[in-house]
Order: C-alpha cells, then structure tokens, then sequence
C-alpha cells in the first residue's frame, strides 16, 4: 500500500533495495546455475531521472554483475559508492552455483572491500544457505544461513548478530522444521495452513534468553515454541504422537528431548494389508501423562479400491454413534494414495484446488450425514461430466428448531441445488449454491495467481443463477441505513435492547465490521465494549513491474517466509458510565479502507476519530496494469509500460504545487546461447556493440587481446 508521493516512490525505484515488486523474481543462491538462456531475455539497463541514475551489467548466464547508482551533482552524474557495487560468482563443475560475493566500490567503479557474500554448501539431503555482511567496524561476519531439505522446504533458519565493542558473533533466533513431504511450494495456496500443518513434524522456536546472552550454539538458546509429531508402528497398530514442551519453563534447545512431554496420540488399527485404517482413537494428555477428557473414536470402511465408504464417530471409546457419514462413487477411479496420505485425506490436509474437496478418494456420486444427537442429517448427489469433472449436484437438509426454552420443536427441511464452472485451466472457476426453500442464491468465486495457483475465494449473494452478484459484507448497507433512520436520536448506537441481563453487538454495515457487547441492570447500561475494522473489497494494485525479467541474481535474498502480515487495524470503543455513552479507548491514526467504484479501485485513509482525511483513486488499464495514483491532496503518479508488457517504461509525478518528476527506464533484448567455439577476430574489426568479458562486466570495445564474449559467442581478440 502506498500513500506518499512519487519523489519517495522514485527513490525507491532508484535503489532497488528489494521492493515488493522486485522480490517476486529473486532467484535463491542454491537454484542459480550456469545455463545460458536459449531465449532472449529482456533486461533492465537503466533507470533514470533529473536528478538519480542506476547503471545495471549483466553476465552471460543473465545474472547481474554491476550496480552503479549515481546522483546529479553541480550538473554531473557521480557515482554513489554506498548503493553501487559489483558481485562475482563461482560455479562447480556441474554448474552450480556455489558462492557469490558482492563488493563495494571506489569513485571509478573499481571494485574493493567485501560488501557482502552468500555461499551454498549441499550436506546430504540438506542444501545450506549461507550469508555474510559488512559491519560499520568494516569486518564481515554471517548474518543468516539456511537450509533446505530435498523438497526445497526451507527446514532450519539461523539468524546472527554481531557486537562490534566486544567483537563478537552470536545467534538471535533459531528455528528448526521437518517435513513429511514438499510445502513451500504450496506457499500461495489457499490451503497453504493446513498442508503446512499436516505435513509438520518438528517445529521449534528458539532465542538467546536477552541481549547478553551471547552463545554461536544452538543448544544454549532458550525454547520458545516446540512441537513434534512421530509416527510408530507397533504391532498393527499405527500411532501418531505429538509432544510439547512446558512455555512458562526456561527449556534449552539442548534439553528439549529430556522436558518434553506427550500432549496427544493418535491410534490407528489398520486393515489386513496395512493399506488403510479401520479404527481411529484420538487421546489428550496432561504433562503427568494423565488422560485429559473423553476419548474421540473413529471407524472407517472402505471399499476394495481404497475408497472411503463410511466415516462413524463414537461418543469416547463407547458403542454409542455421535454421527455418521457414507459416501458412494460415480465410477471406477480412484486416487492412487498410502496409507499416510490417506490419513491426511481424512483430515482434508491436502486440498490443493478448489475441486479436491469432492476428488478426496474418487468422484463421490452421493453422500450423507447423520447427526445422532440432535437429529440434523443431510444427503447430497453429485453430477460429473466426460472429462471427470464436478459440473453440479443436489442437497437435502433435515434439522430440528425449536423455541427460546427449547419447546415447540418443529422439524425444518431445506432443499437445494449447486452449479459449477471452470476456467482453462480445468480448474473450479466458481460454485453457485441455490437454496430452494430460502430462494437465495450464493456464489464463491476462486482467484488464482498468474501460475495458476488457487489463493484465495471471494463470496457473492445474489437473486439468480446469473446474478447479480453483491459481495458479502456489502449487502447490509441499505438495512444499516433504515436501521440508523429509525433509531432515536438520543439513543447510544448498538444499544438496542435495554433489557436486563448481557447484550452482544454485531453489526456489519458495508463499511464497518463491530463487535462487542454490553450489559444492562434495571434499565440501565452499566458496562460493555466493542471493537471495530474497516471492512475492504479490494486491494491496493501491486507497484508497476520496474524489475527484471528471470532468470536474475537477486539484489537481496527470499523473504522470510514467515514475515509477520500486517495486522489489522482495530478501534476499541468501552462504556463510559459517567457520560452514558461509548468512549474511544484507542484508535489507529493511519488505516484503510479499499474498495471498487467506478471501476477504480480507492482507498480512503482514516484517523483515530473514524474521520477520512485522504483518498487515494488507482486506476487500471484494460490489461489490469496500473496507470494512475490520484491523491485526494493534490498531486498525482501517471505509468506508462513498455508495449506488450508490464515493464514500466516511465512514471511521472505531479506534485499538488504542479512541479514534476519524471524518471525513465530503458531496456534491451540480451541473447545468450551456447557458444560453439571459439572464434577469432581482429581487433580493428571489433565493432559490434555487446560486448562483456569473461567476469560478465559489459565494456564498450575490448581493451586487450583475450577472450571476450559477443553476441551469446566466445571470440578472441589479437
């Protein structure tokens, strides 16, 4: 989100320094290798303004060699050593990159002390990450190192600091995972949490005890947060069993395995052939390894294709049916899954699209639900089409409702029908639920990322099969409006029933979500809170593309992959008893509401007060690409891309007093191919304008006799 001027977008722009934009196509050290592309490449050459300038070189594999950052001086362009620097690099024999170092400069350009350094260093399975950086009292010591495991699943990350008075190194946090299969790559699912979940077997959170606890071993550090999950086969029985540790403890890394203590067990009774469970039993422990509660018990059956026919839970170990699912299938296929990823299935831990949820073990033609206790039960059919896909189906559900002092029941059917639509990927584009017995309509719309992955859903109501379609969330404002008209005066909002006892708050009037409560004695509020967030049905359009096409050596490394989100603003709101009425507790003084209307999207900036103080209006091209950024305040960022493309060519800022900035940036096709030798050229007759040397540094004409680099081919100059 951005809500400064462009002088500020500009600069960021000028350095590079791993904005949003440009992380997107970092390329981690371990994965670079020495592949010439066989395609061309466009890169960024380029970037200029009135007043900054930054200069990139490229080697042969399209990695970048040279960063000159320059500023206007007096009306000279000189070079800024702090941001500019030149990096190497070092390959195995298979290609592989093994290390890269980054060096500073001096006001020629001329390459001098370390900067900074990464090297890579494969340990079995493991595939270490390690990197160096420059301190202020110029020696250079590891700042961060991680590992990898054979699924690329980053699996332990190590962060260092460095006291330069005491002239030590010494470890800030640590964190250890293991993983039963690939994760990482899931990272932009929709269902990233609980794969994640289902396929983390160690977890451990560990930090120096404070900033004097200075230890380069991991064991010395203090545990913050562990979990561990093992599976053990014991006769016919499979167990999963989870263990943690006491948090109110001082527990040591390397005390871990003596402090811990099983939290809960798993019990599977299996098949004949170990192929499939029958039997489930779910148990809770204290750290006295004490039975915490009620057992939880499954029984499963399948049929012989390895497909799950019914699903039985027993209230505790007992007899006694809690609820019952069935299932029944369309056809012959089944999904080829172990007896671990059949567990995990049972579970719904390995949703990766929308349509896995009715592909879990085969295409479901029918299933139910029985809820024993209260009577609640269900039944759905589903409709498959030749190419195996979901294209709609039927429901039926059966509850009993009954009055305030749960009298009069009555039994309450509800019949039902849902359509479904694909895109071209052949994946769940969106699923229409039509509620016959309410006669309303609600749509869940599927969003995927340009790779096609599935990251999100968004949900609509409507009055038909074909809309139209208002987002949740938006549809109460008019209900709000006639609730507010209808509302006396005098009378505090959200207090709607002075009768005496407690009193929730929820309301969501397209703007605000609330919730709270209060309560009452005698007529009287005499207590109560309740919190509020703006409620957003857009977001802010990413920064144009001003980085680089891949493949690329990044400018700085992958993001933490657990970078904390932002959190959402929140106002907080108590009953002043002495006033009669609500007081602010606190507020955000910067947050945002982001919205469509007219077909910009808007964000409308508010204060501790609930008061708008700016607007922000993005517009967007036919091609979704951002043009414009108008500022409520004055003032306004324009875009202009490369043709074809999302590269930015251009961005101008006017600023409310109508002075501008423009800042330009220029690129060229660069086409690396496998030399097939080695030619011979005289020096006189070295007139084609790409040319590098064999450190990938790219030079006007070559200097010297030796080995250059032209065009994609090796030629030597005599």
């Amino acid at each position: 989100m951005r809500n400064s001027t462009l002088l500020l977008a500009i600069a960021s722009a000028m350095l590079l320094q791993a904005a949003p934009a440009v992380a997107q196509n970092n390329v981690p050290i371990r994965k670079i290798k020495a592949v010439k592309p066989t395609t061309e490449l466009t890169l960024l050459d380029r970037v200029e303004s009135d007043t900054h300038k930054k200069i990139y070189q490229y080697n042969e594999y399209g990695y970048i060699t040279s960063v000159m950052e320059y500023n206007k001086e007096a009306e000279q362009w000189v070079l800024n050593t702090d941001n500019s620097y030149r990096q190497e690099y070092v390959f195995n024999a298979a290609g592989q990159c093994t290390a890269r170092t980054a060096f500073n400069v001096d006001k020629a350009g001329n390459k001098t002390t370390e900067k900074n350094k990464a090297k890579v260093e494969v340990i079995g399975d493991t595939t270490w990450e390690r990197y160096y950086k420059e301190y202020p009292d110029s020696t250079t010591h590891i700042s961060e190192a991680y590992a990898y495991d054979k699924w690329g699943n980053r699996v332990e990350e190590i962060l260092y600091g460095y006291d330069g008075y005491n002239r030590m190194e010494f470890i800030r946090s640590y964190k250890k995972r293991e993983y039963s299969g690939p994760v990482d790559i899931y990272a932009d699912n929709a269902n990233y949490t609980s794969i994640e979940r289902g396929r983390l077997l160690y977890d451990l959170t560990a930090k120096g005890q404070d900033d004097y606890h200075y230890t380069m071993n991991t064991n010395d550090l203090y545990v913050d947060e562990f979990r561990k999950v093992v599976w053990q086969t014991e006769n016919d029985k499979l167990y999963a069993r989870e263990y943690g540790c006491n948090r109110s403890l001082e527990i040591t890394v390397g005390s871990i395995e003596r402090e811990m203590w099983k939290s809960s067990e798993r019990e599977f009774i299996l098949n004949a052939d170990g192929t499939r469970p029958v039997r489930e039993t779910i148990r809770s422990y204290d750290e006295t390894g004490e039975v915490m509660g009620d057992n939880i018990s499954h029984s499963y059956t399948w049929d012989n294709l390895g497909r799950l026919l019914s699903n039985i839970r027993y209230k505790g170990t007992s007899s006694e049916i809690s609820y019952k699912d069935e299932y029944t299938y369309a056809d012959d296929y089944a999904k080829k899954l172990s007896l671990r990823e059949a567990i995990a299935e049972l579970s719904c831990g390995n949703q990766i699209y929308p349509e896995d949820e009715f592909l879990q073990f085969g295409r479901i033609a029918t299933s139910s639900y029985n809820y024993v206790a209260d009577g609640d039960k269900g039944e759905s059919t589903y409709e498959w089409n030749a190419n195996g896909q979901l294209i709609g189906g039927t429901w039926t559900e059966t509850c009993t409702q009954s009055g305030p002092d749960n009298d009069n029941p009555t039994t309450v059917t509800d019949r039902g029908e849902i359509r479904v639509g694909y895109n071209a990927d052949g994946h769940m584009a969106w699923k229409i639920d039509h509620s016959i017995t309410e006669s309303d309509f609600s749509k869940i719309e599927y969003i995927y990322n340009k790779e096609g992955v599935w990251t999100s859903e968004v949900e609509y109501s409507g009055d038909s099969w074909d809309g139209p379609w208002t987002k949740e969330g938006e549809w109460g404002n008019a209900r709000a409006r006639k609730r507010l008209a209808t509302r006396a005066a005098t009378t505090p909002k959200f207090i709607d029933d002075l009768t005496d006892g407690s009193h929730s708050i929820e309301k969501h009037d397209g703007v605000w979500n609330t919730y709270g409560n209060y309560n009452v004695t005698d007529g009287v509020v005499t207590g109560g809170g309740y919190q509020q967030t703006l409620i957003s049905t857009a977001s802010v359009p990413a920064n144009p593309a001003y980085n680089y096409t891949d493949p690329l050596m990044p400018l700085e490394r992958e993001e933490d992959e657990d970078a904390e989100v932002a959190s959402e603003e929140m106002w907080y709101y108590y009953w002043n008893t002495d006033k009669g009425d609500w007081e602010l507790d606190w507020g955000p003084t910067d947050a945002q509401r982001v919205y469509e209307n007219d077909g910009n999207i808007v964000a409308d900036i508010y204060d501790r007060n609930q008061t708008i103080v700016s607007t922000i209006t993005y517009r967007l091209d036919d091609d979704g690409r951002l043009i414009e950024e108008t500022y409520s305040k004055g003032g306004n960022i324009t875009y202009e891309y490369l043709p074809g493309t999302n590269y930015l060519l251009e961005s101008v800022e006017t600023a409310a007093d109508n002075s501008r900035n423009v800042c330009h940036y220029y690129y060229s096709k660069h086409n690396y191919v496998d030399p097939t030798g080695i030619e011979s050229i005289k020096r006189n007759d070295a007139s084609t304008p790409v040319w590098y040397d064999l450190q990938g540094r790219r030079i006007t004409t070559p200097t010297s006799k030796g080995i250059y680099i032209v065009n994609g081919k090796k030629v030597m100059v005599h």
